[in-house]
């Protein structure tokens, strides 16, 4: 008789466990510091001045979500996207020296800050992307890193962020970004 209650039980716990599919709770980020940027560690740091030869774009997309089967990492669905886009044709002179590179995030549409570090940024999908001849081209998710952010009074959202990716295209990579989005 236990037999049976527990090989009955057991799949049923199993079930309502998995069946769960709640969203991450994301904590608020009052007052944000922005701490994910240190004093001296502006090398390489991606903001609204966009670089020499470089189109730049920093998008809030509403009514969508992270889809990384899709080119540019969204589509429609319930969340606020946070997508930036950087890209650069590169020197004339070279050959397949194009770069584009793709951030992207999402956040419940009530959200009006957030504070997120390491295992966190898994809760907003956080996906990177670079369009370039390279060898491999996937979105991968970070490693490590930090990414805070806080909705301004006029709709802009001022986000901050120091993302590492281990073993990207046979090597380690940072991104570093603190920038304002927009719709």
């Amino acid at each position: 008789m236990k037999k049976i209650f527990i090989i009955s039980v057991v799949p049923l716990l199993l079930l309502q466990s998995c069946s769960k599919n709640e969203d991450p709770v994301i904590p608020r980020c009052d007052d944000c510091e922005f701490t994910c940027i240190e004093d001296g560690d502006e090398d390489d740091l991606i903001t609204n001045q966009c670089r020499d030869n470089w189109e730049c774009s920093y998008n809030i997309l509403l009514d969508s979500k992270v889809d990384i089967g899709n080119g540019q990492g969204v589509t429609q669905g319930d969340k606020t996207v946070f997508q930036l886009i950087n890209s650069t044709q590169g020197a004339p002179e070279i050959a397949d020296d194009e770069l584009s590179i793709f951030l992207v995030f999402e956040l419940d549409n009530a959200t009006d800050s957030f504070s997120v570090d390491d295992e966190m940024l898994n809760g907003l999908d956080v996906q990177y992307i670079a369009y370039c001849f390279c060898p491999a081209i996937e979105f991968v998710r970070p490693s490590s890193g930090c990414l805070q952010g806080e909705k301004q009074s006029d709709g802009t959202w001022f986000i901050q962020g120091n993302l590492a990716f281990d073993d990207f295209n046979n090597g380690d990579y940072s991104l570093k970004v603190e920038a304002q989005f927009s719709e």
